[in-house]
């Protein structure tokens, strides 16, 4: 009777070592988009819900035109009242836009004839990606950013 051993052998093992190293050299780039697209989408919706939030302020104060960066400093215990009529961190401390975490998103966000946010990896293929908005919501998509998803 033959000794008969268990086992795989070289070959079985480098075919599946092969296949799963072609399986991961289709994902990879793929799911790195996918993250890219979730970033560039949750910007759109943010510049959005800023540029709608700056536009209520304007219904509220006429003529309080703003121009600036919303960031970590704009976040509570800055008082609405203690801030200048066109002082861009209103829209935080007023209530306009919930406080959050202002610095560690992707991108920067700016306030100043609307809304718009750009792209601040220092470096890198999606440095200068950005979304503006104009004063009727209209999306514009600015350096080599996706088109403005549909909303």
């Amino acid at each position: 009777m033959k000794n008969m051993k268990k086992g795989f052998t070289l070959i079985e093992l480098l075919v599946v070592v092969l296949i799963i190293g072609i399986l991961a050299s289709v994902g990879i780039p793929s799911y790195f988009k996918t993250v890219e697209t979730a970033k560039a989408n949750d910007a759109v919706a943010m510049t959005s819900m800023i540029g709608n939030a700056y536009r209520m302020f304007l219904v509220d104060n006429p003529g309080a035109f703003m121009n600036g960066t919303i960031a970590n400093g704009c976040n509570p215990p800055t008082t609405c009242a203690g801030l200048g009529a066109t002082d861009v961190c209103r829209l935080v401390a007023c209530n306009y836009v919930a406080p959050q975490d202002w610095g560690n998103n992707a991108y920067s966000f700016t306030v100043g004839g609307a809304a718009a946010c750009t792209s601040d990896r220092n470096g890198g293929t999606y440095d200068g990606w950005g979304y503006s908005f104009d004063m009727l919501g209209r999306c514009t998509a600015n350096g080599n950013a996706p088109s403005c998803p549909r909303m």
